[in-house]
């Protein structure tokens, strides 16, 4: 039996335990105000949240939407799924057939690695090609929703047969002042026509406009302005492409050495077509979904992310708007929470505004599927070490123990994922920021870090 003093010290611990779980420590959130933050912590051995900031509030969490895009993608496909792009040839007639599966991974690498398996399988002399590039729609290619316009690589078209990305990247670099810009493409085709204006300055102002247009059939890179002669590295920038499936295509007949002005045109075609025995067949099999959201989530692609929304939409509904509804309804059966999204990837400045309760329950539930939250979590960059973290200002003894998603857009950084401590304590985490008031990502990211070291060194 306990005595009375005993019994009051019980109490004590209890009521000192609850205090400290119901307030918040002092962080300072210069130069924005503490209404501009939202920052939950969850002790995963306690169960419950150790620091609770604004955590109901709707925030932009940007890019840490593509959480529950692989949330949704690995409970409905597995870890271990592949997409499958199938090739037919008819060497009585030359045709080369092509039916898309969806991969979104497919870049010119890989694409090589085709080329050159058709090749030894003894496809030649292709006369034509026929693609059914249908699984999305009748038009083959579509843009998700965000409410951004323009003709940025970040706002690529989603098709079922894609290349790259469905974007270019251009290299520009000045010479001699005066005289036109260096202009290359990363991709090797005749896809592709350059109309180059632009020239060298030796003031080094950057005065460079690149844009891309559609024009019959192929993608037009327009480049004017002016740009420093005395740079010494290419200035970079990314464009989409007009027609992703003739890109597949042309680039495809440059890599196996054919004609790339061969005729293509699009029909639909059956699964059994490509089994026949009286033509050539090949199919090639993505990396498996696990390591599709690993590159999604380290570079933080919108175009894998809205992909997959796509590809779950089509299969599962027929329908690729229903891709998000499903990300909707996983939501609502699996949280509890009833959310209003557009799209898979988080792209939007006024859209897909959550809170960091969401993102916590949304973790919890990952957390608690231990064999299964193996490839989400190891989908997340390391703070300090890759992909979108790679240059996270860190202590050199936190290395290699957060993981996060990182989300960016004007005004707005986020990073949700999964810590160790210092204490040795592991922690669920969702932290955004708001209405920065200055348009550079890099204020922003210092104090995202700043908060998080914190954390790490304090819990």
């Amino acid at each position: 039996m306990l005595n009375n003093m005993s019994k009051l010290f019980v109490v004590f611990l209890l009521f000192s335990s609850t205090f400290l779980y119901a307030g918040n420590p002092a962080f300072d959130f210069s130069p924005v105000s503490e209404n501009d933050i939202s920052l939950v912590l969850y002790d995963t051995e306690t169960r419950r949240n150790v620091i609770s900031i604004n955590a109901e509030t709707p925030f932009s969490y940007a890019s840490n939407l593509k959480l529950l895009t692989s949330a949704v993608a690995l409970r409905h496909l597995g870890g271990g799924f592949k997409f499958l792009t199938r090739f037919s040839f008819d060497q009585n007639d030359g045709t080369l057939y092509i039916k898309a599966g969806g991969d979104p991974e497919m870049v010119i690498e890989k694409l090589w690695v085709v080329a050159t398996d058709l090749k030894r399988l003894g496809i030649k002399n292709v006369k034509k090609v026929v693609v059914d590039d249908f699984l999305y729609g009748q038009k083959g290619a579509y843009s998700a929703e965000s409410g951004d316009r323009g003709d940025s690589g970040y706002l690529a078209f989603i098709s079922p047969l894609s290349l790259n990305y469905n974007a270019v990247a251009v290299f520009v670099k000045g010479r001699e002042a005066g005289q036109p810009l260096e202009v290359d493409l990363s991709a090797p085709s005749s896809y592709f026509s350059v109309k180059n204006t632009a020239v060298a300055t030796a003031d080094g102002n950057n005065q460079l406009v690149v844009g891309a247009q559609g024009v019959k059939g192929k993608t037009e890179i327009v480049v004017k302005g002016s740009l420093g002669a005395r740079r010494t590295k290419h200035d970079v920038v990314f464009k989409r492409v007009a027609n992703p499936s003739r890109y597949f295509v042309v680039t495809l007949l440059n890599l196996m050495g054919e004609n790339e002005e061969t005729p293509v045109t699009r029909e639909r075609l059956n699964e059994a077509f490509f089994s026949s025995k009286e033509r050539i067949n090949l199919t090639y099999k993505s990396n498996p979904l696990r390591d599709i959201i690993r590159t999604m989530n380290l570079y933080s692609s919108n175009f894998i992310a809205d992909s997959l929304q796509f590809y779950l939409g089509a299969t599962m509904r027929g329908d690729v708007k229903q891709g998000v509804e499903i990300l909707k309804e996983f939501a609502k059966k699996e949280l509890g929470e009833e959310i209003d999204i557009v799209n898979g990837s988080g792209l939007g400045n006024d859209r897909n505004y959550l809170t960091g309760n969401f993102y916590i329950k949304l973790l919890k539930l990952v957390f608690a599927d231990y064999y299964n939250s193996i490839d989400f979590f190891s989908s997340l960059p390391v703070m300090g070490e890759d992909g979108t973290l790679k240059r996270a200002s860190t202590s050199s003894e936190n290395s290699g123990l957060v993981r996060g998603k990182t989300g960016s857009l004007t005004g707005v950084a986020a990073l949700s994922g999964i810590m160790k401590a210092k204490s040795g304590k592991l922690y669920l985490f969702a932290f955004a920021i708001n209405g920065f008031p200055s348009k550079s990502f890099k204020p922003m990211w210092a104090l995202r870090d700043r908060i998080m070291n914190e954390i790490w060194e304090n819990y």
